[in-house]
């Protein structure tokens, strides 16, 4: 239990590939050597790297930007620039964006074009907007940066002891919730940044991943394991769930799922859903944890976002988003750039429709999708 403390050749290939990333990529950005700790810094004991199951690191790499399409009412337009993009959040007005190689944060227009840049952290990919401020989780040195609206830096509070990597963070409304994949735990940040509790994840690596806030507990979703954990906003685990029987019966399932694990969380309000890239599968479960439905997603599912009325998933090898309704029920999938992985939600606001935007892992692209 937890502790509070106050299936084809190409899926090897992308593990393979994928591995790299979980092991030196998340620590290092666009460097090619991992930095190594300090001297006496816990790492978590395992015999491998997890592995990844988000995405081969972000590329530099440009690519020619196609012309806008329209299909079927939703307009689909991609914008340059971005270098090794990261997570998206949105602030109300602006959708921001992390730089992985580059240590800052940019904020984007709704054209798309960078109006503003700020330095964090070193290897910056988390994001997360409390509704007044936002903070960036900065993965090589194991801290998140907190900045206000027009990029003054509050300050920047390390996660935990020594190299614990934030990877995910969500807040509750008062305090913010920070994933550490490497510390393989789960930390609450006061608003001033001091780290009221920690809860310890159990296992060989667990790899912690993805979190999600449901109004009155936190979510908390983990590489190599095939549960999803509830958790009270005291630290109290309330509960371990198994995403879903496909997940449970699949083969090699145990306390180490290797990596094959779940990989993202989003609420809608009444359910929580649980993305599995290696099952290409999309689970509902209710929030005492009962699997509501399972649905066969795109291959390789990495990102969940709810908009309000709908979930969008992001299909990681399909280059595309499916945009499902609450019961379960495609309503259409829509092609992006190479490897979609983040996503955020802005709502519509006087004079324009609401959006879906879309990192674009495998290039230096954001795409957006204007709804009908």
């Amino acid at each position: 239990m937890f502790k509070s403390i106050k299936r084809a050749n190409w899926r090897i290939a992308l593990a393979g590939g994928a591995a790299i990333f979980a092991f030196g990529a998340a620590a290092c950005g666009n460097g090619d050597v991992a930095p190594t700790p300090p001297p006496n810094t816990p790492i978590p004991a395992t015999a491998t790297p997890s592995i990844p199951t988000r995405v081969p690191r972000p590329t530099e790499t440009p690519v020619p930007l196609p012309p806008p399409i329209t299909i079927d009412g939703y307009l689909i337009e991609t914008f340059g620039g971005i270098k090794t993009p990261g997570d998206l959040a949105f602030d109300g007005a602006n959708v921001w964006v992390t730089m992985v190689g580059e240590n800052t944060v940019s904020k984007l227009d709704s054209y798309g074009q960078i109006i503003a840049t700020y330095p964090v952290g070193i290897t910056p990919r988390p994001i997360a907007f409390d509704g007044e401020f936002m903070w960036v989780g900065n993965n090589s040195v194991s801290s998140v940066t907190k900045l206000t609206l027009d990029g003054h830096e509050i300050g920047e509070f390390p996660v935990g002891g020594g190299y614990t990597s934030p990877a995910a963070m969500v807040s509750d409304g008062t305090n913010m919730w920070v994933v550490a994949s490497w510390g393989n735990s789960l930390h609450k940040l006061a608003p001033d940044g001091e780290d009221l509790l920690s809860v310890a994840v159990p296992g060989n690596h667990p790899s912690p991943w993805a979190v999600t806030f449901d109004g009155d507990a936190i979510w908390l979703a983990s590489l190599n394991l095939h549960t999803v954990d509830k958790i009270s906003l005291n630290g109290d685990v309330l509960g371990s769930f198994p995403v879903g029987k496909r997940n449970v019966d699949y083969e090699g399932i145990g306390t180490d799922t290797g990596g094959q694990g779940p990989t993202a969380l989003a609420f809608d309000g009444t359910s929580v859903w649980v993305a599995s890239n290696w099952l290409d599968l999309v689970t509902i479960l209710s929030t005492n944890g009962e699997v509501l439905k399972e649905i066969t997603a795109g291959v390789w599912p990495s990102g969940l976002v709810f908009d309000g009325e709908s979930i969008w998933v992001s299909n990681f090898v399909d280059n595309t988003v499916t945009r499902i309704g609450l019961d379960g029920e495609e309503i259409i999938t829509l092609p992006v750039g190479k490897g979609p992985v983040s996503m955020v939600a802005a709502p519509a606001s006087p004079g324009m429709n609401a959006s879906l935007w879309v990192v674009n892992t495998s290039e230096t692209t954001v795409s957006k999708i204007t709804l009908p």
